[in-house]
């Protein structure tokens, strides 16, 4: 099977297509995990704004002044749920770093050692978030899992 990826920066929309000359069990499978991936969403709030955003746009959840924020490449959104709802509702794709955050590891492109400890570093980002002792163990075989 062959796969193969083509940037156009003209398409306003992007688009995944897949040719085969037969739908496969295969082709089934892999169909149905993209569509389960790209329906995944979370309602967020900006002011009096309401935003439903993919999943695999958030970078982080983070607790702040008592309440909870998904972080994307944009910004910042409030987050009407704690972080042990966001926690048992979320993919496995997410995953605790401190008590007060969640992180997508799927964005993660970093894991740096610093005086504080260690902190992550995203995809595309200037964002940061530093890993507790207590999760950085389980955090990393989850990476190593991952990829």
């Amino acid at each position: 099977m062959q796969v193969e990826f083509k940037q156009d920066k003209q398409l306003k929309e992007d688009q995944l297509i897949i040719k085969a000359k037969k739908l496969t069990p295969e082709i089934e499978a892999a169909l149905a995990f993209l569509e389960e991936k790209l329906a995944q969403k979370i309602t967020v709030y900006q002011g009096s704004d309401v935003i439903i955003l993919p999943l695999t746009s958030i970078l982080f959840f983070e607790t702040s002044d008592r309440h909870v924020w998904a972080h994307d490449r944009e910004g910042s959104h409030l987050v009407k749920q704690t972080l042990r709802q966001l926690e048992a509702s979320l993919p496995s794709d997410f995953d605790r770093a401190s008590k007060s955050a969640l992180v997508n590891c799927r964005q993660i492109n970093a894991v740096k050692r610093s005086i504080m400890g260690y902190e992550l570093g995203f995809t595309a980002s200037y964002k940061k978030v530093f890993v507790s002792r207590r999760y950085y163990q389980t955090l990393i075989s989850h990476l190593h899992e991952m990829r």
